[in-house]
């Protein structure tokens, strides 16, 4: 029988995670910039230069809950890291 690791089984659990998530946010993104810039047709440049404008602009406090998921995923990669080790 293969020996099966904990840390192992989480680490790849955690890449195919964040993986996912982050194609899936990016392709949303891409998906709603492009509905949002398709629909004016005069003044596109316009508004491709304020939505870049607003996404440089966009606070810390909308991303809090992402952030903090993030903190307790790499806590959670710390704790076994470090009972991996023990």
């Amino acid at each position: 029988m293969p020996h099966f690791d904990l840390f192992e089984f989480y680490r790849f659990m955690l890449t195919v995670l964040v993986t996912v998530y982050g194609v899936v946010r990016l392709a949303v993104f891409i998906w709603q910039w492009q509905g949002a810039a398709g629909q004016a047709r005069v003044g596109s440049a316009f508004l491709y230069r304020y939505l870049i404008v607003l996404l440089l602009r966009a606070r810390l406090r909308r991303f809090a809950y992402e952030f903090t998921t993030i903190g307790g995923l790499a806590a959670i990669l710390v704790l076994l890291i470090h009972l991996h080790w023990r």
